[in-house]
């Protein structure tokens, strides 16, 4: 208990020195490695994250500070050409909840996604040739998941930070070394609707995400590197308050294409 009236204490003080520019900090941290700028933009995350968790009201220079924060990542990812990661976080403070859909590029050029759907490609034609049907496929389906298929592309099968894999609930994690689609959705699923035309398929493939965040108690963190000296940390849980402060709002978004294919 004490410990916690120790930490309420931290955020009973309103603060008045809350930025209303962080982009211009960020900028003075990028070009000149600005210490007082850098301090300023990380206490100010650590103030606010310390009154979400005990779910106090934020100020309205408080909720202007984290839309310009999320305002601020859309220039620094388009930018490091992090496009669709760099939309979506401006879309979480802008967006209204409205869907969007995301340049099906970013998924086709994964390896894990062109991996994965050769595999339920085969799982389709085995399939098929039982008699059952194959016109809808999850990655998340028992089926697919037990077969053989997919077994070489599970984790500890190959290396993730090159290939990425499928995980345990059929999700795809993102090779991490694909930077613009690991910022832009890290895991997952794939779902692909067949149908038969001749001697060939036609097949549309479609990945379906919602743009949220976890709560504190997963202690997740996103890092925002602003120079090789500087990086922000900010926690996933006071993302995911924005919304519930109703400064955000959570969204569906994603991609579909198709191909045909023998």
């Amino acid at each position: 208990m004490n410990d916690l009236i120790e930490y309420g204490n931290k955020c009973l003080e309103e603060r008045d020195n809350i930025p209303s520019a962080p982009l211009w900090h960020m900028g003075k941290v990028a070009k000149f490695e600005s210490k007082e700028s850098f301090d300023l933009l990380q206490n100010t995350v650590d103030y606010l994250v310390c009154k979400a968790k005990l779910r106090m009201p934020f100020t309205d220079n408080e909720k202007e500070f984290m839309k310009e924060l999320f305002e601020a990542l859309w220039w620094g990812g388009k930018y490091h050409g992090f496009y669709e990661a760099a939309t979506l976080a401006n879309h979480y403070v802008n967006g209204n909840g409205n869907p969007v859909s995301l340049n099906a590029t970013l998924y086709k050029n994964s390896i894990i996604v062109k991996d994965t759907a050769n595999a339920m490609r085969k799982y389709m034609l085995q399939l098929k040739s039982s008699g059952k049907n194959f016109t809808f496929i999850k990655s998340s389906d028992p089926g697919f998941l037990h077969s053989e298929f997919p077994k070489k592309l599970k984790r500890g099968k190959r290396n993730s930070i090159k290939y990425g894999h499928i995980l345990h609930d059929g999700a795809l994690l993102a090779e991490q070394v694909n930077l613009r689609l690991k910022n832009a959705d890290n895991r997952f699923h794939l779902t692909v609707r067949t149908t038969k035309a001749g001697n060939s398929y036609c097949s549309v493939w479609q990945v379906k995400s919602v743009y949220d965040f976890e709560p504190f108690a997963k202690n997740d963190i996103t890092d925002i590197p602003l120079s090789g000296k500087y990086t922000i940390k900010l926690p996933d849980g006071l993302s995911r308050y924005l919304a519930e402060i109703k400064v955000a709002k959570v969204f569906n978004y994603g991609a579909i294409w198709s191909e045909r294919w023998k």
